[in-house]
């Protein structure tokens, strides 16, 4: 059995869900014919397009008509052959979350820019959360307008959120139709049963200005962990400490990074984004902090959901990384608190991009938090389809108005980040077993949310260390492997993400950096380390594991930054427009340039991907840091003169 395989457990299938006799287009369209509708941010999730020239006659199982078949709205749109496409049954529950749109939004640019400019009269006067709602959010009149309009539709436990940012409602997919003059099918897609939208949400034209997605619509792209588990650990049979490339405890990332006299965090809240029950990442981060001899760590669960949690048996390993790496190289915070969104069972998963928006807003209206964890991420093309990249966005610059910094993994598949596992789903799927190549190698794509411009986007390294002094990084690489060994055979790339949004307009701080060419929003902003072979020793259900991926790259920022903002009484908050216009004059002290390595693979004698460079590039953006240089930068470079 696979160390993979431990922690998962045991497959279930999602059971099917049988077809609806009762047609909900008819019921949709007929009965909303004289209504008129505007589009929102949702597009249809579900489309119709061309079939393969090398379809065969199982494939008309999800025929369109004319020649084409159902594919999924992505990078690449998959087809669903050999698939039986039928309506979502009427009484199917589903549970939305409508994005409102913002208002004001020049001049919340303009405050974004401010607040984080030393010498403007609102350097560092961040916003309070009824601040921020009264100069940006939608009106408590829109918003009841939202909230009507779901329940004449049938819609129940319709909640607003605090900042007037979501509105959350249970219904059907019946209520789905009344409301969006939307349609759903449902459909298997890697062994599961999902559903999906397959025609844009919609919304009565006087709601037009208000309601800007819906989420909540599919369950096929949601949210994936950016983990690289490895072997268990025999410590016995560790490397000695002299080797240049081996794993660490997470209390030895201040040491190599060289805290200094950096205090701890011991004054800053940190906050991590998870799912499902968090008793045994709790528990696992006891043992580690005993083991450590470090003091017990101030944990709070905040439930962001009203649905069930349960167990994640891939999920502790990412939640045990976030927490024990955050804990180890911030030498301890103030309190560690888990938002956590809820995943019902492996066999009726509720995991939405819906779920997952709204614990990021609860952790921004709770305000409590000043710096949180994002290792998670998805195919930017598909979060833009469905909105959530929009409403993601307005919940961090609200973070960022609020002086809140949310730090996101970049992604563990290199230059591919909307290739996925036709098996597992997984990212960064380049050979199927045979060793054939089965994707378009110069299609490049990026992560969402690191994506936005209201985050920073940390990318990964290899680590090299002389015992526990820093002695070099390169860009983290570690080429193809198996996705699953003993299940699936497939090969993905494990690198660092990096390169350019399609959609997210490049920051006024970073063009002005970069330079005229760069229009959208590049990544990553820094990178730490993130190689499963120089990574962090966890543990897991009581047993050490080996695990790198920029899941650990994140929460080794988090715990850094929180040390710094500890360091200054709390008074910094995103740190990227003072990272970029004062990194490239003022930072050589500061930090380690990592100019070595790529993120893509080599093929036919061609290197794919972005490489290394000196100074930012799009696979370690300025690299690490020194933590008790940068320390003493942050304090002369982020202050006011």
């Amino acid at each position: 059995m696979t160390n993979r395989q431990q922690l998962r457990g045991t497959r279930v299938l999602r059971k099917a869900i049988l077809p609806a006799a009762l047609s909900l287009a008819a019921l949709s369209f007929q009965a909303h014919a004289a209504q008129s509708w505007v589009t929102t941010r949702t597009d249809a999730a579900l489309i119709k397009t061309v079939a393969p020239a090398t379809a065969t006659s199982a494939s008309t199982l999800s025929s369109a008509g004319g020649g084409q078949v159902w594919a999924l709205n992505m990078h690449d749109t998959p087809a669903l052959e050999s698939t039986l496409v039928t309506p979502l049954e009427a009484s199917k529950s589903v549970h939305v979350v409508l994005s409102l749109r913002l208002k004001n939004e020049g001049q919340l640019q303009q405050f974004l820019h401010d607040v984080a400019t030393p010498g403007n009269a609102d350097f560092q006067h961040f916003l309070t959360p009824d601040q921020f709602k009264s100069r940006f959010a939608p009106t408590d009149a829109e918003v009841q307008k939202v909230v009507a309009h779901l329940q004449q539709a049938g819609f129940t436990h319709v909640e607003v959120a605090p900042n007037n940012l979501l509105v959350s409602a249970d219904g059907n997919a019946l209520n789905v139709g009344a409301a969006f003059n939307a349609t759903m099918k449902t459909f298997q897609y890697r062994g599961r049963q999902h559903f999906a939208n397959d025609v844009p949400a919609m919304v009565p034209q006087e709601l037009g200005g208000i309601v800007g997605s819906v989420l909540g619509l599919q369950d096929v792209v949601v949210p994936h962990t950016m983990s690289h588990i490895g072997p268990r650990v025999d410590t016995k049979t560790q490397p000695q400490a002299t080797a240049s490339q081996v794993a660490h405890k997470p209390t030895d990332f201040p040491t190599i990074y060289d805290v200094g006299t950096t205090p701890t965090a011991s004054g800053t809240k940190v906050g991590i984004i998870t799912w499902g029950d968090m008793t045994q990442t709790i528990a696992d981060l006891k043992t580690m902090t005993t083991a450590d001899g470090l003091a017990t760590v101030n944990t709070l669960v905040v439930k962001t959901g009203s649905s069930a949690y349960a167990d994640d048996p891939n999920g502790d390993g990412e939640w045990n990384l976030d927490s024990q790496t955050i804990t180890g190289t911030s030498g301890g915070t103030s309190q560690l608190i888990f938002y956590t969104a809820p995943n019902c069972d492996s066999s009726d998963s509720c995991l939405t991009d819906a779920a997952i928006t709204a614990s990021y807003n609860r952790a921004v209206t709770d305000n409590v938090a000043k710096v949180i964890n994002v290792s998670l991420g998805e195919d930017e093309s598909a979060a833009h389809s469905s909105g959530t990249q929009a409403a993601d966005d307005a919940i961090f610059a609200q973070a960022a108005a609020q002086g809140q910094t949310f730090s996101i993994a970049s992604g563990d598949a290199g230059v591919y980040q909307w290739s996925s596992d036709p098996l597992e789903g997984a990212p960064g799927y380049v050979e199927n077993s045979r060793g054939t190549v089965k994707i378009t190698l110069t299609h490049y794509s990026v992560s969402e949310p690191a994506t936005s411009p209201n985050v920073v986007a940390v990318g990964g390294t290899t680590l090299s260390t002389s015992g526990t002094v820093w002695s070099g990084e390169t860009v983290w690489n570690e080429g193809l492997a198996t996705i699953d060994p003993g299940y699936d055979s497939n090969k993905r790339l494990w690198a660092t993400g990096g390169g350019v949004s399609l959609y997210e307009t490049a920051p006024a701080w970073q063009t002005a950096a970069l330079g005229s060419s760069i229009t959208k929003r590049v990544l990553p902003d820094v990178a730490f380390d993130a190689a499963q072979s120089t990574g962090a020793i966890i543990y897991i259900d009581g047993v050490q594991y080996q695990i790198g991926g920029t899941s650990l790259a994140s929460p080794i920022f988090v715990g850094f930054w929180s040390r710094i903002e500890s360091a200054h009484a709390n008074a910094y908050g995103l740190p990227t427009n003072n990272m970029y216009t004062n990194f490239k004059a003022h930072g050589t002290t500061a930090l380690h340039d990592i100019t070595s390595g790529y993120n893509g693979i080599v093929s036919g004698g061609k290197t794919y991907g972005y490489s290394a460079a000196t100074g930012w590039d799009y696979t370690t953006g300025w690299g690490s840091f020194d933590v008790s240089a940068f320390n003493t930068f942050v304090g002369t470079y982020f202050s006011t003169p």
